[in-house]
């Protein structure tokens, strides 16, 4: 298919379309993040033991293992305290990255200044599908511009090309984080802090 591109564009097209298969490539191995986070739930579940919930060591383990984050033992208690406890821990592993954690302490706050006031996280919610288009736009005008030069500046316009591709694609997958912020990201910081004592979903409800 390449050579059929090539042959109808000339060899001018050659590094383009190269650059656009590793862009396809790594696009590739994104969205198969997805197929193993299924694989992960299945044997999350085939794992799973209530019984060893006050085993923070397993707890935690587990629940990264599914997940892909290092949440400590009460805040994953407090999610499976929430009435929804797998969109709660889907949240807190969303906004983790978000949040600065005292180990002394046990409570959280925002990781960063931006992430303080609610009309700030409202409007960062939209900013990576704003994100997206500024960067497939800048990608495939780059792209077309490297389609009709030649030499070390058709090099540089593509790979140029093929980073701003790559952003864009990575702004869209990181987007569900920004609108977890927006949405629950405060009132998770006040139930974690408010409710650092809980050791346990049993002592949540007795609370």
């Amino acid at each position: 298919m390449i050579k059929d591109v090539i042959g109808a564009g000339g060899p001018g097209l050659l590094i383009p379309v190269v650059l656009f298969g590793l862009v396809l490539y790594a696009a590739r191995g994104l969205f198969g993040l997805h197929g193993r986070r299924n694989q992960s739930r299945s044997e999350f579940l085939e794992r799973w033991d209530p019984k060893r919930i006050d085993d923070d060591l397993w707890l935690e383990v587990t629940i990264r293992h599914l997940y892909g984050t290092n949440l400590p033992a009460h805040v994953i208690r407090a999610a499976l305290a929430h009435p929804h406890a797998s969109q709660a821990l889907s949240d807190l592993s969303d906004i983790w990255a978000f949040l600065r954690y005292d180990a002394d302490t046990q409570t959280v706050s925002w990781q960063y200044s931006i992430h303080r006031n609610q009309t700030t996280r409202g409007l960062l919610r939209h900013w990576p599908l704003i994100r997206y288009f500024l960067f497939a736009f800048s990608g495939a005008g780059a792209a077309y511009y490297a389609a009709h030069i030649s030499g070390l500046s058709q090099w540089v316009i593509s790979i140029f090309a093929a980073v701003m591709i790559s952003c864009a694609i990575i702004s869209l997958w990181h987007g569900e984080a920004e609108k977890a912020a927006a949405k629950v990201g405060e009132a998770w910081i006040k139930r974690i802090n408010e409710g650092r004592e809980i050791t346990s979903p049993a002592d949540a409800t007795h609370k």
